[in-house]
């Protein structure tokens, strides 16, 4: 069953999670949440540790293919 609860958008963008979704879920201070948009609905996703290398790697990536500079053979090493 879905639980849906109403939230303000603070000054700077800032929400805050319910204390009540945030125990149900485990998330704790300095967990780190991956948040993106699909078809006009924002979707938060408790990153687990192991899935952070694998974001890092797909962000270097990314980067790797818009940079035009000579330097870019270098992350063929790291990647």
């Amino acid at each position: 069953m879905t639980k849906t609860e109403i939230i303000r958008v603070g000054e700077k963008g800032q929400i805050v999670i319910p204390k009540n979704l945030r125990a149900n879920l485990l998330i704790e201070k300095g967990a780190k949440l991956a948040i993106s948009e699909d078809k006009g609905k924002l979707i938060i996703k408790k990153i687990k540790l192991d899935e952070d290398y694998l974001w890092m790697l797909a962000g270097e990536e990314t980067l790797k293919k818009t940079w035009d500079n000579p330097y870019d053979a270098r992350w063929d090493d790291a990647i």
